[in-house]
């Protein structure tokens, strides 16, 4: 009777266990599916009303255009997000660039090669990401006004540079310290320099780091606002979030146009970051295993 009663338990409890898994996972995907909503309605609702009108932006802001106005977006072209963007472009690829190659190298050296003081100098360059952007302002605007940087391109790269440096070697000495150093003693024993085992072995074992070290900073580099209003003020330098508001005084009350211009310039980082983002994911996953 004992054995009889334990048996008819035994599919009950499954029963309940499988119950409660599916319970589980149906409010995982709500929550997950209301986060989602959450943060893509918003740019949905931007690219919605970048087709209208703005008679018809105010009256059906939450309703699918009437007439598709392609125009919209050739005119907020030409109003000057063009330049805008183009320059957004060079600042972010000249200092994306920079410092992968820089935080590299420090990576590198600072997981294989022996030197004195290299934990002072690795909790040092960990230290420059506590520092703000903002209580560096002052200083920066007179060195950079000292040095005729200021309103040019530099005046934008090297503070960006500055300041991303310390979490991107952070990411890349993490990732690098998970590669066996006997790849390293092999080349060297080969004839190949230091150098020469960085670039060829360790830069491409490194790629999904690389990658999302690349968008974290990308990313951050596009929506700068406070080095791009205080250290540049010629519309031929100035980036897309500092230029934008030149461009919403410009339309004053044409909110279409306004909006197709928004549009277009969240367009290029939100195309780098859907291509990029499975090496992205990868690199940070693989950086967290290792």
């Amino acid at each position: 009777m004992a054995d009889s009663a334990l048996n008819a338990e035994r599919p009950i409890s499954t029963v309940h266990r499988q119950a409660g898994e599916v319970i589980n996972r149906v409010i995982l995907w709500a929550v997950f599916l209301t986060l989602s909503v959450i943060c893509v309605y918003p740019m949905i609702w931007l690219f919605l009303n970048a087709f209208k009108s703005t008679n018809e932006l105010f009256s059906a802001s939450w309703a699918l255009p009437e007439t598709w106005r392609w125009e919209n977006f050739t005119t907020a072209w030409g109003y000057g997000i063009s330049r805008y963007l183009l320059n957004s472009v060079i600042v972010t690829v000249a200092t994306v660039t920079t410092v992968l190659t820089l935080s590299s190298m420090a990576a590198y050296a600072l997981v294989v090669m022996s030197f004195p003081a290299k934990a002072a100098i690795y909790m040092s360059i960990l230290g420059g990401m506590i520092l703000p952007p903002e209580v560096s302002l002052f200083p920066l605007f007179k060195v950079l006004a000292a040095t005729d940087l200021y309103n040019t391109y530099f005046a934008l790269i090297l503070p960006n540079v500055a300041f991303h440096l310390p979490f991107t070697t952070f990411l890349i000495r993490s990732y690098m310290v998970g590669i066996p150093p006997d790849l390293r003693e092999a080349a060297l024993v080969e004839g190949a320099s230091e150098g020469l085992v960085w670039r060829d072995i360790y830069m491409p074992l490194c790629r999904p780091i690389l990658a999302s070290a690349g968008l974290i900073a990308a990313m951050g580099v596009w929506n700068e606002f406070i080095f791009a209003l205080t250290f540049v003020e010629s519309d031929s330098v100035k980036t897309v979030t500092i230029g934008v508001m030149s461009f919403a005084v410009a339309l004053r009350a044409d909110y279409g146009i306004m909006m197709a211009g928004l549009a277009l310039s969240i367009l290029p980082i939100l195309a780098t970051f859907l291509i990029l983002q499975r090496q992205f994911i990868g690199g940070l996953t693989q950086g967290a295993v290792k």
